[in-house]
């Protein structure tokens, strides 16, 4: 055992008493192995400016200095030039999760290479924070809508946060009467252990319990972003919204507190990255935004393997990705041209059994083929979404005859669109229903009450020629003629 241990200390002591070279002693430099835009984006992507820097307002660089490794990886990082202590902190975090780097050459071997690298930190100052409160405070004119100027204002959102920027207590709404705010509305706040399915890969936790914070009404809207912890305190999830309460940024991170998944959602197209897990990015997907549910053709824009070799560019290559699907892990690969699937394409298990093997033609199906207990079925969509019986007509036709517009809404002359979620069982029924965006004033509830009436209302969604539950969005429109 002795002579275990010391063979072990040597052989550690052989790395580490390695040679560490300069720039410009080597023949090829260490380099980021799918380049510099894409370590740019890891940092960006990836950095936490700490809260308190961030409500202060910050634009500087933290400058890193560490050793290349032949693996990829660094070591021995440090401050070489900082800002202060938190951003420093932050900086070491983000070059030691990066290992996706080309180690430099020298007469045919990789070497070991010193660098120094740049973490840049911005974030402008945040005028609605309050200090002594310790919270966002948002200030809304008579309709609601949101303004800068408090004296222009009607209501007010207070929103405490923590040290670290995360919601910490109850949302308070509050209206100015005689001069002076009066509470008119709270929603609560909860930080609840929860389990929580890790969809990575690599992981072998399929689930582990977390805590995650949010402050949602009685309509499961929710009224600030959205964490989800690890219990040692790592960010796993984080969801940002945008000012009509729909998902703007969806973060999801690795156990290591590296991201792995990034939505960024607009009024024209979603755009999903993934990263490897060295670091290296993985993918690049747009999803254009269509009419509600109808099925969107996304598009396959990059991609890249984990030694940062591209195998799509601009749309053209072929795609291969692994995903998780009824628990286990499926492979799905083919050609695509000018962003769209083309050719054969096969989706196979891990142990290589054949799930599904369909043609497409400039992105649409041909022909399709699943594979399940021996049995084959065949398929001309790889996705039906649910309808409502009789079609968006019959369901326009529903909403108009149901709905009846909340008074206290209607007073204030109150418009907006309310956007809903629920889930279209395998035999039509309605389950989870969720408010994903609202109005307030009534119209959130109102439209919650209508939807709840079609339950049973549905033909079910089909997936490769299988009955299946499927989440629906849908959005009501509120208007005063």
């Amino acid at each position: 055992m002795k002579q275990l241990f010391l063979i072990l200390i040597l052989c550690c002591q052989s790395v580490f008493g390695q040679k560490v070279y300069l720039s410009h002693e080597v023949e090829t430099q260490a380099e980021p192995a799918g380049g510099l835009a894409h370590i740019s984006q890891f940092i960006a992507s990836n950095v936490q400016i700490p809260f308190e820097s961030a409500v202060k307002g910050i634009n500087g660089r933290v400058y890193v200095k560490g050793v290349v490794e032949p693996d990829g990886g660094m070591s021995q990082l440090e401050i070489s030039r900082g800002l202060d202590s938190l951003t420093n902190k932050e900086a070491i975090r983000i070059m030691s999760l990066y290992k996706a780097w080309k180690p430099a050459v020298l007469k045919g071997e990789m070497v070991r290479q010193f660098i120094v690298y740049p973490i840049a930190f911005k974030a402008p100052a945040t005028p609605n924070f309050d200090i002594e409160k310790h919270a966002l405070i948002n200030y809304f004119d008579e309709m609601y809508r949101a303004v800068n100027d408090p004296k222009k204002s009607e209501f007010r959102s207070i929103m405490p946060l923590d040290e670290r920027g995360y919601i910490k207590a109850d949302v308070i709404y509050e209206q100015l009467r005689g001069g002076k705010w009066k509470e008119v509305a709270r929603v609560p706040f909860q930080k609840k252990e929860i389990w929580y399915h890790l969809d990575l890969l690599h992981d072998k936790s399929d689930s582990l319990k977390v805590h995650q914070v949010v402050a949602r009404d009685d309509n499961a809207a929710s009224h600030s972003s959205e964490a989800v912890f690890q219990m040692n305190g790592k960010l796993l999830e984080y969801t940002e919204y945008g000012p009509d309460n729909k998902a703007s940024l969806i973060k999801k991170y690795d156990l290591n507190g590296m991201l792995r998944n990034m939505q960024v959602i607009s009024d024209s197209a979603s755009l999903h990255l993934s990263w490897h897990d060295n670091g290296q990015m993985g993918t690049v997907v747009e999803v254009p935004v269509m009419k509600a549910n109808e099925i969107r053709e996304q598009m396959f824009v990059n991609a890249w393997n984990r030694d940062g070799s591209q195998i799509v560019k601009e749309g053209d290559g072929y795609w291969r990705s692994v995903s998780r699907m009824e628990g286990k892990l499926l492979t799905e690969e083919g050609a695509v041209v000018k962003g769209k699937k083309n050719g054969k394409w096969l989706g196979k298990w891990a142990d290589s059994t054949l799930h599904y093997e369909e043609t497409y033609e400039n992105g649409l199906m041909k022909a399709g083929i699943a594979y399940e207990d021996g049995q084959k079925r065949t398929y001309d969509k790889p996705v039906i979404q649910p309808e409502f019986k009789g079609g968006i007509n019959k369901l326009y036709s529903f909403l108009g005859q149901n709905i009846q517009y909340p008074m206290e809404a209607s007073r204030r002359g109150v418009q907006g669109r309310v956007f809903l979620s629920f889930v279209v069982c395998e035999d039509g029924s309605m389950c989870d229903y969720k408010v994903i965006s609202g109005v307030g004033f009534g119209l959130n509830e109102e439209a919650l009450r209508v939807v709840k009436k079609m339950n049973g209302m549905w033909e079910p969604g089909v997936m490769r020629g299988k009955v299946v539950r499927v989440k629906y969005n849908l959005p009501i429109n509120f208007a005063i003629e």
